[in-house]
């Protein structure tokens, strides 16, 4: 029996760096013959002008995104839950309340970061403390050994591993 994972990870639209690699992740057959694979879109933002904007829309679509999260891991109750959050800002916080609701369902969680700015904002008090709870018992996935800085005051080395990707040749 194969392994049930959980991508709850951003896909197109709109089109960005960690919405493409959730593409190419979801169109695996690497990926999907060897995991029994189901796949949750994270974005919120449907253009590109969404992104980083808060409204009514993005609000009800992450409380339907939080529900469709919840019936999925009880339906599925997946051996891992691999999850693209963001770094900072109103995109953390929310990804912040995702694995935190994974946590809480008693979830292993692996987070793969595409980008980086948890240093940058490492010395708010606020930003501080959802980070030091946001990191507690996760492994974490960077596209980089250079990355690792980024998140060093969260996260021992040996829970850190590093996938280099790329855009796969066609």
């Amino acid at each position: 029996m194969r392994p049930t994972i959980l991508f709850i990870l951003h896909m197109p639209p709109p089109v960005h760096g960690a919405a493409t690699v959730g593409k190419y992740i979801h169109d695996s057959c690497l990926i999907n013959e060897r995991f029994d694979c189901h796949y949750i879109n994270l974005a919120t933002a449907s253009n590109l002008a969404d992104i980083g904007r808060v409204g009514i829309q993005k609000v009800k679509k992450f409380v339907r995104l939080l529900r469709c999260i919840r019936r999925e891991v009880k339906r599925l109750k997946p051996q891992l839950v691999y999850v693209t959050p963001n770094a900072c800002g109103g995109a953390f916080y929310k990804d912040f309340v995702v694995v935190q609701l994974l946590k809480e369902m008693g979830c292993r969680v692996v987070v793969h970061y595409h980008n980086k700015g948890v240093a940058t904002r490492q010395d708010r008090g606020m930003d501080n403390l959802l980070y030091r709870r946001f990191f507690k018992g996760l492994k974490v996935i960077l596209l980089s050994e250079h990355l690792y800085e980024d998140v060093r005051k969260y996260v021992k080395r040996e829970d850190v591993f590093i996938c280099p990707n790329g855009i796969p040749t066609l």
